[in-house]
């Protein structure tokens, strides 16, 4: 009985994991762009027009009404966006009706706001837009150092660290093959695959199996 449970709550604890997820890049990808690009230039800073900040979750949630999760007709958000006369934005042609769903969708869904997300008046800041930048390389041991084979193992090795864990041991080549078949192609491989793999002495031949799944119509087909 007491295994039951744990495993239910161990299976809500992973479903909820995954809808917050999604909600997290529901408002990043659909709602955070909208309110960069026509909102926050005037709500936003010390003093936001109309005490009104949508710059944060923070920021939002302090002007009463504004946002009502699970209620956007109650929403003073969706009032001033929407209707044949919208107030919002003062200057500029009015909220398409796709920005208008997307705001509405996103409170009648709870209104997540991610608390790591803090919006800009610039739009040109958003993280899509900055540069590139490469990142220094975690500075790590001499064993991490000779596990890792790339530049992102590194950064893989310096998680696994702060976590208190070290990496499995290196999959056998039969495990290799099943492993990377199934993740790009979502089939097995044939049992002459694996045989041909296995028995292949050429220090190249992971890279030459992961080109062929690449290039496999299996591939596109998964994907």
């Amino acid at each position: 009985m007491r295994t039951s449970v744990a495993r239910c709550c161990a299976t809500c604890l992973v479903l909820a994991a995954a809808v917050f997820a999604r909600a997290d890049d529901e408002f990043r990808t659909h709602v955070a762009p909208v309110l960069e690009r026509r909102c926050v230039r005037c709500h936003s800073g010390a003093k936001p027009k109309g005490d009104v900040d949508l710059s944060s979750a923070v920021g939002a949630a302090k002007s009463d009404g504004l946002i009502v999760p699970g209620r956007p007709d109650d929403s003073l958000l969706i009032e001033v966006i929407a209707g044949d006369k919208p107030q919002m934005p003062e200057s500029g042609d009015p909220l398409s009706p796709d920005q208008i769903a997307a705001l509405r969708n996103w409170i009648a869904a709870g209104a997540n706001w991610p608390a790591d997300v803090t919006l800009h008046d610039d739009p040109s800041d958003w993280w899509s837009l900055r540069p590139l930048e490469s990142p220094e390389l975690p500075d790590l041991g001499d064993r991490d150092r000779e596990w890792a084979r790339t530049p992102i193992d590194l950064f893989i090795a310096a998680t696994l660290r702060e976590q208190g864990l070290s990496p499995s041991p290196e999959a056998d080549r039969r495990t290799l093959i099943r492993r990377v078949t199934f993740d790009l192609t979502g089939l097995p491989p044939t049992p002459e695959e694996v045989e041909q793999f296995v028995s292949n002495a050429n220090p190249q031949a992971y890279e030459a199996l992961v080109e062929r799944l690449l290039a496999s119509k299996q591939y596109g087909e998964r994907w």
